[in-house]
């Protein structure tokens, strides 16, 4: 997951923490956070968290802007490797997957198993996406588009905490 304000809301996929009795996280200086769950949502595979602290947040950049061949880096934890980055270019955007709502990011960067949740950052470093999945075939990976995971999340803290957050 990242941190999208700085006292310490973070999202990640839903899929990331189902069936989680409690969790952590990991920050980048290796301090060990308590999760809590604010609340998620199934359908886009997103889940909105908190820790304590301040921090820095990610900025996000704008959905519109994403170009088809433009640099890309994921950010993830594949196999346990903390920290872990690839870079790849954004193959296509606007792409709609059958039942999954929402516009995906079709992009080359390695996406392995741990790389959900994480961002996909643009060279700005700017958030476009939120890696989601791979298919079969060789480096065909999903993020969902920056502009889909302002609304849900916004939707879920309103709901939640009483306001928007992004």
């Amino acid at each position: 997951g990242f941190i999208i304000t700085d006292d310490g809301y973070l999202i990640t996929n839903a899929h990331v923490i189902a069936g989680a009795a409690s969790a952590e996280a990991v920050t980048y200086n290796q301090e060990r956070k308590q999760l809590t769950l604010i609340g998620y949502n199934d359908d886009y595979d997103l889940a909105l968290l908190k820790i304590s602290g301040s921090y820095n947040e990610l900025d996000f950049g704008n959905s519109n802007d994403i170009r088809i061949g433009e640099k890309v880096i994921a950010i993830g934890n594949p196999l346990g490797l903390s920290f872990s980055v690839t870079e790849g270019i954004v193959s296509a955007v606007d792409r709609r997957i059958s039942d999954y709502p929402g516009n995906y990011i079709q992009t080359d960067a390695a996406l392995n198993s741990g790389n959900s949740g994480g961002p996909l950052i643009n060279t700005d470093g700017k958030v476009i996406g939120i890696n989601n999945f791979k298919v079969a075939g060789d480096n065909i990976g999903f993020a969902l588009e920056g502009e889909d995971i302002i609304k849900e999340i916004n939707n879920i803290a309103m709901e939640e905490v009483g306001k928007s957050l992004i």
